[in-house]
């Protein structure tokens, strides 16, 4: 069987404690190979502190956020998804703005982590817009040093994500592939993790389906959490993509698939 390197990331971390603690304790097992961090919209900015839990294999990437809490750079309500995909369609958001607040945010990463990120993406994949991914490319490009940016194309899920992955298709992910590639920049080959976060029960099964049809060079997005936290809308599904990361049916479906776990942009060299 063909050996297919594949890197699994975690999304979210600082946004909460238990979001942060089941990342921390997926890394130190052996489970993930990056992490994407929150300097913006965070809640439990502690997090920051346990870097050092991060096992030097594991890549350390920028999360950045225009969806949901505070911005960094004026500290205003950032918009949801939707508003946000609005406002950028119709020109009602300055790319001033929204380069200042990628500028704060990566600035404060590198003030936490003391070094650039590994990679970069964004809360609900939003760097797909135009004008973010744009303003994201040529951030990438300022900094350089091989920093990798998550392609969102092709995208794989179980069959209850295809609206995700449509959504996905219509607000840019193809044209941000074709920029990546046009820029000569790091990226993954394929993106999955698109999943229904209402549909918990079936995270094995779709997993498992998933795993089985990425190509050699993708990442997949998860977003576990290692307790239940009431006040979060995904906060079931989080608690059961931890279980399944975690148990040793992942583990095997990796073996059984002919899958290396590698960091982002980094097919080449596999780590676990």
């Amino acid at each position: 069987m063909p050996v297919r390197r594949i890197a699994i990331c975690a999304d979210d971390f600082a946004l909460s404690e238990p979001v942060s603690r089941g990342i921390l304790d997926l890394a130190a097992n052996g489970r993930l190979t990056a992490i994407a961090a929150m300097t913006a919209g965070a809640r439990w900015p502690q997090a920051w502190q346990h870097l050092r839990e991060i096992p030097e294999r594991v890549a350390l990437g920028l999360h950045l956020n225009f969806v949901e809490g505070k911005g960094l750079a004026d500290g205003r309500p950032l918009p949801g998804a939707a508003l946000l995909a609005a406002r950028t369609a119709t020109f009602s958001i300055p790319h001033q703005a929204l380069a200042r607040e990628i500028a704060a945010q990566w600035q404060a990463f590198e003030d936490l982590a003391g070094r650039a990120p590994d990679f970069v993406d964004s809360h609900r994949h939003v760097h797909v817009l135009p004008p973010l991914r744009e303003l994201v490319l040529d951030a990438v490009k300022r900094h350089g040093g091989g920093i990798v940016v998550r392609n969102l194309f092709p995208a794989f899920g179980p069959r209850n994500s295809a609206a995700k992955r449509l959504a996905l298709r219509l607000l840019g992910a193809p044209a941000l592939a074709r920029r990546l590639g046009a820029a000569g920049l790091a990226a993954n080959t394929a993106f999955g993790g698109l999943q229904d976060f209402a549909d918990a029960d079936r995270i094995a099964a779709d997993w498992q389906a998933m795993l089985g049809e990425l190509p050699d060079g993708a990442l997949v997005a998860c977003h576990p959490a290692n307790r239940l936290d009431q006040g979060d809308p995904i906060g079931v599904f989080r608690l059961a993509e931890f279980a399944w990361l975690a148990s040793p049916a992942f583990a095997q479906a990796c073996r059984d698939g002919g899958i290396e776990l590698t960091r982002p942009g980094a097919a080449d060299r596999a780590l676990i």
